[in-house]
């Protein structure tokens, strides 16, 4: 049997994953889990792009949806990534987070609009990462996700926000102007190798080591808070955009970046 499965994930399945909200404690409660899998990493000189991802989704999709990530360039600030819910025949998708499937097979569950590596390069690593997960009955709550390329730069950590007016989530690197910090969920959702000696190669090409590796992190953030009952659209335009529940200001930094994307996407 193939170790990875093809096919798009159904509605179904997709809709019956933990939401962040159900997957927050995952981390903390099988930390020891986590280590084992991120150890797995190093193990098998796996590409800096390979990283352990937390088994969660933000939305719903639809029959013939996929949930997709798409890189935005903002004129004004730097790139985000937005991901929503998107007809699986508008564009060719590749996988991006991946779980092990009921089939003990790796799936993706959420794609991008980039090209990402190929998992399959890395086949024994891929087979002791699903055994794993399946002897340890982790199927819901650790996968991998995978960046674009093998040969990534090291970039700043980011941070995923929940934008439900939209439906939609914000991936926003740290050092861009950022919402304020209130969330209710604030909860790590990717993690790099184990590596304390610092040795892991980029790739499986083993003539190009990089001496001190750094793991980038993202964290998902989200209010959990409902809208305020006096403000619809009105008070949206008058005083700002409403953002998770709240209304971002007119004057403030995150305003500007949120602005921009609106304008742009």
């Amino acid at each position: 049997m193939a170790l990875i499965q093809r096919d798009f994930v159904s509605a179904y399945t997709y809709n019956s994953l933990p939401t962040i909200q159900e997957a927050a404690n995952v981390p903390r409660d099988y930390a020891a889990d986590l280590g084992h899998l991120q150890r797995l990493l190093a193990k098998h000189n796996v590409s800096e792009s390979v990283s352990i991802r937390l088994i969660h989704r933000h939305y719903d999709i639809s029959n013939g949806e996929a949930m997709v990530f798409r890189e935005i360039a903002l004129p004004a600030h730097g790139t985000v990534e937005v991901m929503r819910a998107t007809p699986i025949a508008s564009a060719q998708l590749h996988g991006k987070n991946f779980f092990v499937s009921s089939t003990a097979q790796l799936q993706a569950y959420e794609y991008s609009t980039e090209t990402t590596i190929e998992l399959s390069e890395y086949g024994a690593f891929v087979a002791e990462f699903v055994e794993t997960v399946v002897e340890r009955k982790l199927q819901h709550k650790f996968g991998l996700k995978i960046n674009h390329d093998s040969k990534i730069e090291v970039k700043a950590d980011q941070k995923e926000f929940e934008f439900p007016e939209e439906q939609c989530t914000i991936t926003i690197p740290i050092t861009l102007p950022l919402p304020e910090a209130t969330h209710e969920i604030d909860v790590d959702t990717d993690w790099g190798a184990l590596d304390i000696e610092h040795n892991r190669k980029w790739g499986k090409d083993k003539s190009r080591s990089r001496p001190k590796p750094k793991s980038t992190r993202t964290s998902c953030c989200h209010a959990s808070i409902p809208y305020p009952e006096d403000c619809g659209e009105e008070c949206t335009k008058k005083d700002g955009i409403m953002f998770d529940g709240r209304i971002v200001q007119l004057v403030t930094p995150f305003h500007g970046l949120l602005n921009n994307l609106m304008e742009v996407w």
